[in-house]
């Protein structure tokens, strides 16, 4: 875990892949870890793989993974034969089947009012990830210090972020890293 944020403090754009194809895309020195949003139990595993061969860390969005079982054996299966280094969930007890295989695990928090602010935080509290990816991250800048009184993890920001511009702006907030689909944003230099 330790290693994870220090290359992310060194390289803290994430790239957000769906298909094989994306990760042909992946920039070689900028980016050091991939969300994979997608794939299904037959193509994840050679996702996986060239992602490894491209020395990059793989977090699987384990929601939107078609074909395999949310539960404990899915995490072991992940874990030990496809080779994941970490899952991304909105869900607590994928936090919980994961950490018992050694994965990284990081919490989607989707904050659309303060209701959700309230009820995100009580739930990051109770599965206790390693880390939280908050989204929208262009409201980050807003919440942040807020967000950062209440949870004392790491905080990555994802979705709606489209130009260098908000990416800088979110980066200069007190965050980790930002996981973004966008391919021009992963050529971002700190």
């Amino acid at each position: 875990m330790l290693y994870f944020e220090h290359i992310l403090k060194e390289r803290p754009v994430i790239a957000a892949v769906k298909t094989l194809k994306d990760l042909e895309s992946i920039p070689e020195k900028k980016i050091a870890a991939i969300f994979v949003l997608g794939g299904n139990i037959f193509n994840l595993p050679k996702i996986v793989e060239t992602a490894i061969e491209l020395d990059k860390l793989v977090f699987l969005h384990i929601d939107l993974v078609k074909g395999i079982g949310k539960d404990k054996y899915g995490m072991k299966y992940l874990a030990e034969e496809v080779g994941i280094d970490g899952i991304v969930t909105t869900k607590n007890y994928l936090i919980k089947a994961a950490k018992k295989y050694d994965l990284i695990t990081i919490q989607r928090l989707f904050i659309l009012d303060s209701s959700a602010f309230e009820t995100g935080v009580n739930i990051i509290k109770s599965s206790k990830p390693d880390l939280v990816e908050v989204l929208p991250g262009l409201i980050l800048p807003h919440i942040i210090s807020d967000l950062r009184q209440k949870l004392k993890l790491p905080i990555i920001a994802g979705g709606l972020i489209k130009n260098k511009e908000q990416l800088k702006n979110i980066l200069q907030t007190e965050i980790l890293a930002v996981s973004t689909s966008s391919k021009d944003l992963w050529e971002f230099k700190v």
